[in-house]
């Protein structure tokens, strides 16, 4: 399973990059034999005005499923991180049991 983090709009720290793919190992290290790949987009919509503007968007993919794309915003970037962590956890736990 291979994580690529992509950011826009903020500054791509080596200790957000860190977080958000131990984040997601622990998340979807049950599936990795099945993930092919993981993409996060991490984003800042409205730069340094704040407000709830963070945007974490995690796409999976395997050879045997369509993509499952998950949105998540939050104020901040580590609260987004977590909440779509856990829906691309419970997702593609979802999706795997329908295909079998």
């Amino acid at each position: 399973m291979r994580i690529a983090i992509l950011c826009r709009g903020i500054p791509s720290t080596q200790a957000i990059r860190d977080y958000a793919q131990r984040r997601l190992k622990t998340a979807l290290g049950r599936y990795q034999s099945v993930l092919a790949s993981v993409q996060v987009r991490l984003a800042d919509v409205n730069g340094p005005r704040g407000g709830v503007d963070k945007h974490c968007v995690v796409e999976v993919g395997g050879p045997a499923m369509a993509p499952i794309i998950v949105r998540e915003r939050d104020a901040d970037l580590y609260v987004a991180i977590d909440r779509a962590a856990d829906r691309i956890d419970r997702a593609t736990g979802r999706r795997l049991a329908r295909l079998r």
